[in-house]
């Protein structure tokens, strides 16, 4: 098949995609468990007060990933995932970065060019 061939024309039907930003305790996540059918992936303390679904608290980056390949490869009726919170997430990120890299810092990865970020 060639890459014209391949044209999509016409609308996609994709699942929304949202970030929801705010300061500590203003209901982000209060809000996050109205959408269809809720799973958490948690990755910091703070879903106690609220009726939800979750996996267990990831504590790595291979929790995460874990987590968001078992909903992909098992049956299951959640509708929405949610990562609460892309901040910790991202001290995930760079825990893992550091430990393949061998280093105690993000500013030292890959030799510590651009810093890590």
């Amino acid at each position: 098949m060639s890459l014209l061939e391949m044209i999509h024309s016409g609308r996609r039907h994709s699942p929304p995609r949202m970030l929801i930003y705010g300061t500590e305790g203003i209901g982000k996540s209060t809000t996050a468990s109205q959408a269809p059918r809720p799973v958490f992936i948690p990755t910091e303390d703070g879903l106690d007060q609220i009726d939800c679904s979750s996996f267990p608290l990831a504590n790595t980056l291979a929790d995460v990933e874990a987590a968001i390949q078992s909903l992909l490869n098992e049956n299951h009726n959640f509708e929405t995932v949610i990562l609460d919170s892309v901040d910790w997430l991202e001290r995930l990120v760079w825990d893992n970065l550091c430990e393949q890299f061998g280093v105690s810092s993000i500013e030292k990865v890959d030799g510590g060019y651009a810093k890590g970020y």
